[in-house]
């Protein structure tokens, strides 16, 4: 606190640290991306869970992080300059879309997808003043991403589902919605630092009781 602005700081431009919520962090450790494998980031922007991941994976492998917004990618590139990120690929993509190019290609997806936001209210309290209307069309949104992520992945790779969201429309019922019409697909049970345990593969963080931001992370597995 009051400490300035933390991009002045050297550590901060020789690219020694970046900043992430732990939430964010819990999310890539769930995914566990491992040195070597090649890994989709479907809704990568800012950028942080990708350098997160890359970081894991000890900067070899591969990541494709894309969006829908080239100044984003922009943004993504500058940073992995920044942090001697050298595995990072960009790519302008529309998650909802499958994607030829992408099909049974990778060992990991991350499906971070876009939500109502209602897992960070306290850090913008506008978030509750959004049209419930634009909220309700959400889930169809996210389950777009997710089956697009199903397509991607690899037979025996992992995918995690995630929002920073704590509402069981966009989480919970997206997943067993998705789980339902994907028979070869299955929850795999996790645990993370802090004392979190989701033995049926899912899990809603809580800012009162993990002290992160309000977030969702489900980890499912491409049988064989």
């Amino acid at each position: 606190s009051h400490t300035g602005s933390i991009e002045a700081l050297q550590a901060f431009r020789r690219g020694l640290i970046a900043i992430q919520d732990t939430a964010s962090q819990l999310d890539v450790l769930a995914l566990d991306p491992q040195p070597g494998e090649q890994m989709l980031d479907m809704c990568a922007a800012p950028g942080g869970k990708t350098f997160a991941a890359a970081a894991c994976m000890k900067n070899t492998g591969s990541i494709v992080a894309c969006d829908i917004y080239e100044r984003r990618l922009a943004s993504i590139e500058k940073d992995a300059v920044r942090l001697g990120v050298e595995t990072v690929t960009t790519r302008l993509s529309d998650g909802t879309v499958l994607n030829p190019a992408f099909k049974a290609r990778f060992d990991r997806v991350l499906a971070d997808v876009p939500c109502s936001g209602m897992g960070v209210i306290r850090r913008k309290p506008e978030i509750r003043y959004k049209k419930l209307e634009e909220i309700k069309k959400l889930p169809a949104v996210q389950s777009a991403i997710l089956a697009s992520a199903a397509h991607a992945l690899k037979t025996g790779g992992i995918v995690v589902y995630s929002t920073c969201s704590v509402m069981e429309e966009e989480n919970e019922d997206v997943v067993r919605d998705f789980l339902s019409r994907h028979q070869d697909f299955e929850p795999v049970p996790f645990s993370l630092p802090g004392g979190i345990h989701a033995p049926e593969g899912m899990v809603t963080l809580w800012p009162h009781r993990n002290g992160t931001d309000g977030f969702f992370i489900s980890k499912l597995v491409k049988r064989n």
